[in-house]
């Protein structure tokens, strides 16, 4: 998630396990703990545009690796800082439960996050959450800062709580959504060879349904509320950009080859040439709307030069009229068809 966000859960978790003369200290060390992780986006090269997408979320995001995380940020605070009087070891467990706290939530959302390196590459993606939430964030950073301002750490407690109560919220949300793409597909007379749900921009009342049937993504959206029936919006379908896909437009063992197989990899394989842009390779995780088939991002091949990466761009729409129609189907109403 953004760094605000994974900054105060930092800060949050480390106040379950302070007493109240220690609030500052925790929070403040758990809060750079909790967001040191992300120091891993300044792994790019500006030759090779995949580098900064290849090692986000990667090694330093790993779960054994949090508590050497948590250590050094202890120690470097305990030898260049006044807190030479604190114990090392209440810092150092300040920094590390601040630090845990990193990867867990970034598995929630559906970006790939590689929990388990270096025993095993997997993507972790629990899609239960968007990468930005205001609804899960606001509450937490308000009550993180009124445990700071008053040395409370109760209120950054009930943060905790308050995110796990979220995050409980999105698991059944989802589970809703997943139940609804089913029996959409059943109602098609599709049997999925996959099948992903994962969360709109900033909400988990809107999701994006994705599944794959005979080589083609079939791209849907549905608001789920509990309590109230599904509301549905009809998108598209769109070819898979297979592997054989790549083979026939790509020669073998040259560096575009290449940049598309990492492209897959961190697609977690949902690649398929966006529209109006056939020398583009899209991720279809993601769009502005959640039943579009317009990327937020993707590479650009350029065949004629395969020893060439690839280019990585954005299709980003942020006007307003964008953003008014995700609020009109976040709300439930009634939205045009997209081209």
């Amino acid at each position: 998630m953004d760094p605000l966000t994974q900054a105060s859960m930092g800060a949050a978790a480390a106040a379950w396990v302070c007493r109240k003369p220690e609030t500052r200290h925790a929070l403040l060390l758990g809060a750079i703990a909790g967001a040191a992780p992300d120091l891993d986006v300044l792994i790019r090269s500006d030759l090779d545009p995949l580098l900064s997408l290849e090692y986000h979320r990667h090694f330093t995001h790993a779960l054994w690796l949090a508590p050497v995380i948590g250590l050094i940020v202890a120690a470097l605070f305990k030898a260049l800082f006044f807190w030479k009087h604190w114990p090392y070891h209440r810092l150092a467990l300040f920094a590390v439960v601040g630090a845990a706290t990193h990867g867990l939530i970034d598995a929630c959302t559906s970006y790939g996050t590689l929990l388990y390196w270096p025993i095993s590459t997997h993507r972790e993606s629990w899609d239960i959450i968007s990468i930005v939430d205001p609804i899960f964030t606001i509450p937490l950073v308000l009550l993180t800062i009124i445990a700071f301002a008053f040395r409370r750490p109760y209120f950054a407690q009930v943060a905790v709580g308050l995110c796990l109560l979220y995050l409980s919220l999105g698991i059944y949300q989802r589970s809703q959504a997943v139940g609804f793409a089913q029996a959409l597909a059943d109602s098609r007379g599709h049997r999925p060879e996959e099948l992903t749900v994962r969360p709109s921009f900033a909400n988990i009342v809107l999701w994006r349904i994705v599944y794959r049937f005979e080589g083609r993504y079939y791209v849907d959206a549905v608001r789920v509320m509990p309590l109230s029936e599904p509301q549905f919006f009809h998108g598209r379908s769109v070819e898979v950009f297979s592997e054989n896909s790549a083979a026939a437009m790509i020669p073998s063992s040259t560096v575009l080859a290449d940049d598309v197989v990492r492209f897959r990899f961190f697609s977690q394989g949902y690649l398929y040439r966006a529209p109006n842009e056939p020398d583009v390779v899209g991720d279809l995780r993601y769009a502005m709307y959640p039943d579009s088939i317009m990327p937020l991002w993707g590479i650009r091949l350029d065949p004629s030069k395969p020893d060439a990466h690839v280019s990585f761009e954005h299709f980003r729409d942020p006007s307003q009229r964008a953003f008014k129609r995700l609020w009109l189907m976040i709300q439930g109403q009634a939205v045009a068809p997209l081209d």
